[in-house]
């Protein structure tokens, strides 16, 4: 077996030493970084805004002419934080006979809007559960629920 030299002791033992610690700090570095952004989105999306229907059920009779209407209040607020893009309000599913308005469909966090349920004469008896969609400028969606009770 061969011995090790005077000169080769020390600088490549001390160079790979150095390389593996920059290779473990790269990878420790991208794990770091991709943990951070997962973590702080959903720290985003807990600290943006709430989309509340005053309302978990909404009963309204079917006209046989014209159509029956009923207002409940939509609250969309601010979650401890400065959350400060526009909120667009939607609702879904759509059905033949219902038609469902925002006053105001948009605003900046925290705002009321008055949405306004009509049914007309074309409705279907029918429950159905309305979904009450706020949606960010910067694509974060939030929701609420109520049932529409179509008698």
């Amino acid at each position: 077996m061969k011995g090790i030299l005077k000169d080769e002791v020390g600088v490549e033992p001390t160079v790979m030493k150095i390389m593996a610690g920059i290779i473990l700090l790269a990878v420790g570095l991208g794990i770091g970084v991709t943990v951070y952004r997962w973590a702080g989105r959903g720290i985003e999306e807990q600290l943006s805004f709430s989309v509340d229907v005053d309302a978990n059920e909404v009963v309204i009779g079917k006209p046989a002419t014209g159509d029956n209407s009923k207002t409940i209040q939509v609250n969309v607020e601010k979650i401890l934080g400065g959350y400060d893009k526009t909120i667009t309000l939607s609702y879904s599913p759509s059905r033949a006979g219902v038609t469902i308005t925002f006053n105001p469909s948009s605003g900046v966090p925290n705002f009321g809007s008055t949405m306004m349920v009509k049914v007309d004469s074309t409705a279907t008896p029918e429950n159905v559960t309305i979904t009450v969609k706020g949606s960010g400028a910067d694509d974060l969606e939030k929701s609420d629920t109520f049932v529409l009770r179509i008698q």
